[in-house]
């Protein structure tokens, strides 16, 4: 009797961390991607664009200091849709104008406010078939 009611137990247990372990997996992705064209405010957002032409030339640098890096990311399906960020944190070392990027993040009075260290920053020739030329001017 104890050996089934310890083989009942197990099973319980079991079934409630799985359950935990399924909903946190669930609750995690549920952060929305989107481009700047499509933003709202007060929902938090995995923005996805690229670096708009006059983004700082030293963006670590800037990232670290009290103001924090400035940059305009332009959406990949509409490129006439920009939005302004304020990021802080780490900065990529592929940070560049031009480069895809994601940043985590709310749009707060029309700036898309970043999380520290969210930024992640997508390389290009990853995603290039052979033979085609690289951003950066070689293949």
């Amino acid at each position: 009797m104890r050996s089934r009611l310890r083989f009942i137990s197990a099973i319980s247990l079991a079934v409630v961390l799985a359950g935990v372990l399924g909903y946190m997996a669930l609750a995690g992705n549920q952060m929305e991607y989107t481009s700047p064209g499509a933003l709202v405010e007060g929902t938090t957002y995995r923005l996805n664009g690229t670096v708009a032409p006059g983004a700082p030339s030293d963006p670590a640098a800037r990232a670290q200091s009290a103001e924090g890096l400035h940059f305009a990311l332009r959406s990949k399906d509409d490129p006439s849709k920009t939005v302004e960020v304020a990021y802080r944190g780490s900065v990529p070392d592929q940070f560049k104008v031009g480069r895809d990027i994601i940043v985590t993040g709310k749009l707060e009075n029309g700036v898309f406010v970043a999380e520290r260290g969210s930024m992640i920053a997508q390389c290009p020739s990853k995603f290039q078939a052979l033979g085609d030329e690289h951003p950066g001017g070689s293949s």
